[in-house]
């Protein structure tokens, strides 16, 4: 049974589990242990009061989707004429003229009409907005249904900003509903064409669901405290800059740098074509943020990939065959010589935030090319957060934390501002 967010109720508690490392950054070193007293005593003086992250049956149902009912998208090739955003405009053009006009069309939910409304500003576009994205082909995707909702939860526990569902699957789980989640809007879109891999659909739901400052969460992901600080600096990187920007992932996969030498060659990057563009930064995770003046980068390089024939794409990147939504970006920002770049504000496993909470340990990370003293990591939100059961005691550890400090832990060190990390390391290749 699932309850309105932050109503009182009886579940099951659950022992918070052992701590469970990346199995990357177990191999990558052992943390360094640093004294963090202050900091500590700064996150636990203002706690809020105590209320529960509910883990509930997902029951998913059937639905009939919008375009079946003949309802408008919010975008659509037949009425571009309307269309007098400059930056939307170039991206619809991109995806229209390559035949990709149906892979442009969102959806929202009738039943979400009002919360779409409540959060749209006067220019029909949503300010500031998380947004993600699921496809349930079966009613037999509970596990992943619990992710999503465990996401959404955090997002109305520890957010002022809406959060963007985008679905992509004919099921969509019963609990999910505007009186639960009035900060949830649920848009729908065609399913992404025969060959493609799903997760193509994360760059279709950043061009098109009109969204001016964004932030992308994965299904296996949830947020914590202060995570609204990110939309600031989203905006203020973003201004006059066409490109996402994604954080440095916890792997370079880079073949010349020493973090890779215990891993499979697999594991690395490498380019098939000599004309290949060069690295211009270490490999990033597929977790962007963005600003409304990327959207025609962001539709040239997706449409690339998804309509080659009619998009004609750089030799090189038809040479590298088969692309996840990771690899696309990060090539295609390295073929922009692009070199901004967020430190790990996506904690890689739940297990990593016992360092928060005993402000004990910090993580090593280390590469001989990149990050010779380590990644920051900035404890804002979880990543491979795959275990329900296992996201739902580490969510009710860090529930009650309210602060205005943004922890992030470098270097065997501890600190409380993004100024404070620059300061102590100007030469460091991410931002926080």
């Amino acid at each position: 049974m699932l309850f309105p967010l932050g109503a009182t109720h009886q579940t099951r508690r659950l022992r918070l589990k052992s701590p469970r490392l990346d199995a990357g950054l177990l191999q990558q070193g052992v943390s360094v242990r640093a004294s963090s007293a202050s900091i500590k005593h700064m996150l636990q003086k203002n706690r809020r009061p105590e209320s529960q992250v509910e883990l509930g049956k997902m029951v998913l149902k059937n639905s009939t989707m919008p375009w079946e009912l003949n309802r408008k998208p919010i975008l659509s090739c037949a009425h571009m004429k309307e269309y007098e955003e400059h930056d939307l405009a170039k991206a619809m053009t991109i995806f229209c003229n390559a035949d990709l006009g149906q892979m442009a069309e969102f959806y929202v939910d009738p039943k979400f009409a009002v919360n779409y409304k409540n959060w749209t500003g006067p220019d029909g576009w949503i300010p500031e907005a998380f947004v993600t994205y699921i496809g349930l082909k079966n009613a037999h995707k509970e596990n992943l249904a619990g992710e999503m909702d465990l996401l959404v939860q955090s997002v109305h526990h520890f957010s002022k900003r809406p959060v963007i569902v985008a679905n992509f699957g004919p099921f969509v789980p019963e609990g999910w509903t505007p009186e639960r989640f009035p900060n949830m809007i649920l848009m729908h879109g065609h399913p992404i064409m025969e060959g493609k891999s799903f997760n193509f659909n994360k760059l279709r739901a950043m061009m098109f669901t009109k969204v001016r400052t964004g932030i992308i969460l994965d299904a296996d992901q949830w947020v914590t405290n202060n995570v609204d600080y990110m939309f600031r600096r989203s905006a203020e990187e973003g201004l006059h800059y066409p490109y996402p920007i994604m954080p440095v992932h916890w792997m370079s996969r880079d073949p010349d740098s020493s973090d890779m030498k215990d891993y499979p060659e697999g594991y690395t990057w490498k380019f098939l074509a000599e004309d290949s563009p060069k690295r211009s930064m270490r490999w990033a995770h597929a977790h962007p943020t963005w600003t409304s003046e990327s959207l025609p980068f962001l539709a040239k390089w997706t449409s690339y990939v998804l309509a080659p024939s009619a998009t004609k794409p750089p030799s090189w990147l038809l040479d590298q065959g088969f692309l996840e939504d990771e690899d696309l970006l990060n090539v295609a920002l390295w073929a922009e010589n692009v070199t901004k770049q967020w430190c790990k504000f996506d904690i890689p496993g739940n297990g990593n935030f016992k360092m928060l909470l005993e402000h004990s340990d910090t993580p090593a990370s280390k590469d001989s090319k990149w990050f010779p003293r380590g990644i920051p990591f900035v404890f804002l939100t979880s990543h491979d957060a795959k275990d329900p059961e296992d996201s739902v005691g580490w969510l009710r550890a860090v529930w009650p934390q309210d602060s205005n400090i943004v922890p992030i832990a470098y270097d065997g060190k501890w600190f409380s501002s993004a100024q404070n990390l620059q300061a102590y390391d100007p030469s460091l290749k991410c931002m926080a």
